[in-house]
């Protein structure tokens, strides 16, 4: 793991007296190589995954495709008000497990027996529950190399969004690796069982 992390959040404008013209203007970086290299970066874009030691670049996402996170976010949301499991979080959120593999789903969970994995900054260890939207830029990452990380790493619980189908697959984590644990395409429901009772209409994600 990295010594370092981006900007400390708690101390970055701790004097109330720093003007904004003070502020330095960010420097320019290359393309990182590495997790270290990017944990130095500025905060903000550009965003990458480093997928099996590799940087992939993550493009702005489609606003279809950041409506979809929203509205998967928001009801998971509304859902731990009543049921106070865990905690959600949407991307921009970077997943650390290890120094080749560091990931910024689009929503994840993390449990309260979980909670521990939260740094400042990003998540160390495995969330409980991960969804992924596909796109034309990271769609194949999410259906090869990162589906297996998730798998091995112990992710409970994934989530696959395909936007042009208008269908969802919810996957869960078992001895014989992941399994459909139930799917709808253009109408119907999808559940989840790392949160109980939770479930989600086809309707609502896509509208």
């Amino acid at each position: 793991m990295a010594a370092f992390d981006k900007y400390e959040a708690e101390t970055a404008f701790a004097d109330d007296d720093v003007a904004v013209e003070s502020l330095a203007e960010p420097s320019i970086h290359q393309h990182p190589k590495t997790v270290a290299e990017y944990l130095a970066m500025p905060e903000g874009p550009p965003f990458f995954q480093f997928i099996n030691g590799k940087g992939v670049e993550m493009p702005a996402p489609s606003i279809f495709h950041q409506d979809i996170v929203l509205n998967i976010g928001s009801a998971i949301k509304t859902y731990l008000r009543t049921n106070p499991l865990g905690k959600v979080i949407i991307a921009p959120v970077d997943v650390h497990f290890s120094d080749t593999d560091y990931y910024e789903p689009d929503v994840i969970v993390i449990r309260n027996e979980h909670l521990h994995f939260l740094t400042q900054n990003r998540v160390i260890g495995a969330p409980d529950l991960v969804v992924e939207v596909l796109s034309p830029s990271t769609g194949y990452y999410d259906l090869s190399g990162k589906k297996a990380v998730y798998e091995q790493e112990g992710v409970r619980e994934y989530w696959l969004v395909y936007p042009n189908e208008r269908r969802v697959e919810v996957l869960q984590n078992t001895a014989d690796g992941f399994v459909v644990l139930n799917q709808a395409r253009r109408s119907g429901v999808v559940r989840s069982a790392v949160l109980e009772g939770f479930s989600l209409d086809i309707a609502t994600i896509f509208e």
